[in-house]
This record gives C-alpha cells, structure tokens and sequence, in this order.
C-alpha cells in the first residue's frame, strides 16, 4: 500500500512539473491572453482538468510558471568585475534547457492580472536580490538599469527580432551589451 501510494505521489509530481515545463513554454512564446490551457496541457500530455487540480486556474499556472523560470542567481553569480562580459556570454549563449522569462515578462504586460503578478514576482525574486548584491544608495536605480538592458536586449532578440541579435549575436551588439552592464556595476 505504501509502495503505490508514494508512486502515485512521484507519478502526481512529475505530472505537474511537466504541466509546468509545458506552461512556462507556451507563456514564452504566446501573450497570455491567447495562451490556452489545452495547448499547455497537449505539451504536457495531460488531462486540462489537473490543471485546475494542481494549480487552480490559468492564473495561478502562469504565476508559479513564471516564478519558477525567474531566478537571480544567474546574475548575482558572476562577478563584479567582468560582470558584463560574463552577462553578454550567458545572455548570447545558445539557450539550451533553461526558460528564458523575459518573453513572458513582456507577454504579460498586456493583461492587467498577469502585469501585477509579473511586477510583483519581478521585484520579488529579481530585483531585491539583485539590488542586495549591487549595494550602495542607488542599488535600485542600477538594478532597473540591468533590467532594462536585459529587456531591451531580449525584446529585440525574440519578441521583435531585428537581424544583428539572431542566431549567432553580432560580436559589436555583444560588445555593447558586456559593456553597457559592467557601465553599470562599476559607476561610483
């Protein structure tokens, strides 16, 4: 009894962190307003209702999607010096597994829901942090500073593609970028 009860926990698990997966792929690449719970839960391979099951709405999906997909660690990790280069490289690489939240972040925008939770999560796990590791009296204003390199960047890799930032970024766009970031770690 203890051996099918706790497979059937693994199996609950793994059925929503899949869901999850799903959920943080749609909202990347799909406004929230046009991102369907049957789409995410045909990624899944899932029933629609454990959405509501696991989650309990859209709106709830889309707040822990996001929450899982923002992290800090990723730029609080480097360091201060070579901290752009090392932004550019991370920023310009190949994305491999990891869920690039920017384009949710910009999808969401759009919703006046989803904005709140956004903005909410944002300072939360991003910019709090961030501004920690900054210090100083303008940690905040420096933190938005990055925040909005990052997002403008991104906008114009994914969201409105222009040529120099596809593929394999332009060595004068990634220049720019590692030095535009580590402008701002380092002004006094």
């Amino acid at each position: 009894m203890s051996d099918t009860f706790e497979t059937r926990k693994r199996n609950a698990e793994r059925t929503r962190e899949t869901i999850l997966a799903a959920a943080q792929d749609v909202f990347s690449t799909t406004p929230y307003g046009e991102a369907s719970l049957k789409e995410i839960t045909r990624r899944a391979g899932a029933n629609p209702a454990l959405v509501s099951r696991y989650f309990g709405s859209k709106e709830k999906l889309f707040e822990e999607a996001l929450g899982a997909a923002l992290d800090a660690g990723m730029l609080t990790a480097a360091p201060r010096e070579g901290f752009g280069e090392a932004i550019a490289e991370l920023f310009t690489a190949p994305p491999g597994s990891r869920i690039n939240p920017l384009p949710m972040l910009i999808f969401a925008a759009a919703n006046k829901e989803t904005q709140a939770i956004a903005v909410a999560l944002l300072h939360e796990k991003v910019m709090q942090p961030l501004e920690t590791w900054i210090g100083g009296d303008d940690a905040a204003a420096r933190a938005a500073e990055i925040m909005a390199v990052a997002t403008g960047f991104f906008m114009f890799q994914l969201i409105l593609p222009l040529r120099p930032f596809q593929g394999k970024v332009d060595k004068s766009v990634r220049l720019w970028l590692a030095v535009s970031l580590q402008a701002i770690i380092d002004r006094e």
